[in-house]
């Protein structure tokens, strides 16, 4: 298993090409800008946290 994950930018593609549904592209935002404050007060990987919260 590799250790890196898409860019945010390779991630943003992917949510754009399979998600239709705006609001639910609007809770993936959302999610991530929640992991990212989560990561940045937890002292964790800003990038890792959001990225998983956006492809949750």
């Amino acid at each position: 298993m590799t250790d890196s994950l898409p860019s945010r930018d390779e991630t943003l593609a992917l949510m754009h090409e399979y998600t239709a549904s705006e609001s639910l592209r609007k809770h993936m935002l959302s999610v991530e800008t929640a992991m990212r404050a989560y990561a940045e007060k937890l002292g964790e990987d800003i990038e890792r946290w959001g990225t998983t919260g956006l492809v949750h």
